[in-house]
């Protein structure tokens, strides 16, 4: 029996860390799921430069970078932000804006050239204090 115990405990401790890794893990995909991160398009990144709003009556400026024919997707929610509600203040005069929730999808026109450029407007609550933001992309084709 005393041959056993080392085994035993030998057992425990890898399950043990086992389990601490997974924990470690599902901790590190929360993180990457709560922080803010660029946009994706179908060709890679599409947002630079984004500027973090704080919902204090700011405004932001955020840049994308786009093909033509291409959609960039960009989530709003940040780690202490709860949206109320986002509108579209500006739409871009060539390509198409939709809001999804808490995101927006900006589609290029096939044939686009040059640039483009939209204004959203967000309110709802950051660190329990109610307030706004406005963002306005500037939209350059690639």
């Amino acid at each position: 029996m005393a041959g056993a115990l080392p085994t035993i405990v030998a057992g425990w401790l890898a399950f043990a860390g086992g389990a601490l890794s997974l924990a470690a893990g599902v901790l590190a995909g929360l993180c990457l799921l709560l922080s803010p991160r660029p946009a994706t398009a179908a060709g890679g990144i599409c947002l630079m430069h984004a500027q973090p709003f704080t919902l204090r009556s700011d405004t932001v400026r955020w840049s994308i970078r786009i093909k033509p024919g291409s959609e960039c997707i960009q989530g709003l929610r940040w780690s202490t932000i709860m949206i109320d509600n986002i509108s579209i203040v500006e739409p871009p005069k060539f390509g198409r804006l939709v809001i999804q929730g808490p995101a927006f999808r900006y589609f290029s026109n096939v044939d686009a050239q040059g640039s483009d450029s939209f204004k959203i407007a967000i309110s709802g609550t950051s660190l329990h204090m109610n307030g706004t933001s406005s963002i306005e992309v500037d939209v350059t084709s690639q």
